[in-house]
C-alpha cells in the first residue's frame, strides 16, 4: 500500500472516530448548532454526527476531503486553545473550569 493510500485511510479512520464520538448520546444543555460555535471536544460530542460532517464538508459536495478535515481539526484546536499557548490542557479540552476539569480527568 502506498503512503498516500495509508494517509487517506488514517484520515478516514479519524473522521469515522470523530463521527462516532459526535453521535454518542449526551443529554447536556447549550448544545452548539455548528462547529463554529464549539469551543471544546465536549461540545463537538453534543452535535449530531451528520451536523458535524456537513460542517466539515465546507464545499457541500457530500463528502469530506483530507484538506477539509485537517482544516477543521486546526480550527477546532485554535478555538479550544483559549490562552493561545499552542497547547490544549485538560481545562481547555473539556471546556470547564480548572476544578471541574481536574475532577473529570482523574
Amino acid at each position: 500500500m502506498n503512503s498516500m493510500t495509508q494517509s487517506i485511510r488514517r484520515v478516514l479512520t479519524s473522521a469515522a472516530l470523530l463521527v462516532a464520538v459526535a453521535a454518542a448520546p449526551a443529554v447536556r444543555a447549550a448544545t452548539p448548532t455548528t462547529t463554529d460555535e464549539a469551543r471544546s471536544w465536549g461540545q463537538i460530542q453534543k452535535m449530531k454526527a451528520m451536523e458535524v460532517m456537513h460542517a466539515v464538508d465546507t464545499d457541500g459536495k457530500g463528502y469530506v476531503t483530507q484538506e477539509e478535515f485537517l482544516k477543521f481539526q486546526e480550527s477546532l484546536f485554535r478555538r479550544m486553545d483559549r490562552n493561545q499557548d499552542g497547547k490544549v490542557d485538560a481545562q481547555e479540552w473539556v471546556g470547564k473550569d480548572a476544578k471541574t476539569a481536574a475532577a473529570t480527568t482523574k
